[in-house]
């Protein structure tokens, strides 16, 4: 008897440690747009660089008018959220995180899906932005919404220096 319930206890953690995994392949990271590509009207980045030579860590809302100039890491906000075909609801949002380590501190960077209002057809439903959060030696120091659609006054880059919390925001060009 003792026997048979440890059987089924293990497989019971063996299956539960299978569908973990299995969902955890399922979730494949965003694709890395590459800088060098000319950004269509209409395709809008999201982007960090870590620049250790100027101490510095810039995070960003990219367009075709204002493409990034230099390597970073880039994804499409489009590839950060997705609809239902059929209600044009969204139905995921996804993030992407990177490390960076500027003299002693330990920055972690999460940019996460940001759509203009939760169905694609209402005003601004198909406006995918970013939320950008930065952790500091584990510290959360920063939550900012990316370029809002609607918002004239949006931020478009954060920048942080190396000995300071508090990052210079760029606000939109209007």
């Amino acid at each position: 008897m003792l026997i048979g319930k440890l059987m089924r206890n293990i497989h019971h953690m063996i299956v539960a440690g299978l569908c973990i995994c299995a969902s955890s392949a399922s979730l494949a990271e965003v694709p890395l747009y590459d800088f060098r590509q000319p950004v269509r009207d209409g395709v809008v980045l999201a982007g960090m660089e870590c620049k250790r030579d100027s101490q510095s860590l810039e995070i960003g809302i990219f367009y075709a008018g204002n493409p990034p100039t230099r390597r970073m890491d880039l994804w499409k906000t489009s590839d950060l959220v997705s609809y239902d075909a059929k209600t044009y609801m969204v139905s995921r949002i996804r993030h992407v995180e990177r490390s960076c380590i500027i003299g002693n501190d330990r920055y972690r960077v999460r940019l996460e899906g940001l759509p203009g209002a939760m169905n694609a057809m209402w005003m601004c439903g198909a406006a995918i932005t970013a939320r950008a959060s930065v952790w500091k030696n584990e510290r959360l120091i920063l939550e900012q919404d990316l370029s809002r659609c609607g918002v004239d006054d949006s931020v478009r880059l954060v920048r942080f220096s190396a000995g300071t919390d508090v990052p210079t925001l760029v606000k939109e060009t209007q």
